[in-house]
């Protein structure tokens, strides 16, 4: 066995390193304890760093971790991405991360209105005839120069967007 003998149930070398390639393998986030992060970190500091061969130990160590956590870090956005919840239990590092990437993709959302027309007012800028809108609304057929509201901007933005009306 590599790494360092500790009581049981305590991380140790062997177990970060299969950590890190079920991880590594799976698309889904492996069940850690909550503890995980503060267990790796105790285990890297009682690695022996006076040692050739403790060093690298050492080195590949934190190496894992930090492997760990980015992978882990990629599928907790993914997540939160996609709604899904974390499985438990979760490190709160973890869970911080989730909560923050959740809160910010709602605080982040389009504003609708800040791009589009000012007003409803368009006029045709040619003679169409009966055309669908995404809306599911039929429209048409238009002469060319003809006034219309329209009370959609998704709508709006189809027709200005299209070349087939402009804003009024």
């Amino acid at each position: 066995m590599r790494g360092v003998f500790l009581a049981e149930n305590e991380l140790s070398y062997d177990m970060l390193w299969q950590t890190y390639q079920k991880e590594k393998r799976s698309n889904e986030l492996q069940l850690i304890p909550k503890t995980f992060y503060e267990e790796a970190a105790a285990l890297i500091g009682a690695l022996r760093s006076n040692i050739d061969e403790g060093a690298t130990q050492k080195e590949n160590a934190a190496r894992l971790l930090e492997g760990i956590f980015e992978k882990r870090k990629q599928k907790i956005m993914m997540y939160a991405a996609y709604g899904r919840k974390l499985p438990e239990p979760m490190p709160q590092q973890e869970a911080a991360l989730y909560d923050g990437a959740v809160k910010m993709m709602k605080e982040s959302t389009l504003d609708k209105t800040r791009n589009g027309p000012a007003t409803n007012q368009l006029r045709a800028i040619q003679a169409i005839p009966e055309i669908i809108l995404p809306s599911g609304k039929k429209l048409g057929p238009l002469e060319k120069d003809q006034t219309l509201e329209v009370k959609d901007r998704e709508d709006c933005m189809f027709l200005m967007n299209n070349n087939i009306c402009k804003e009024v």
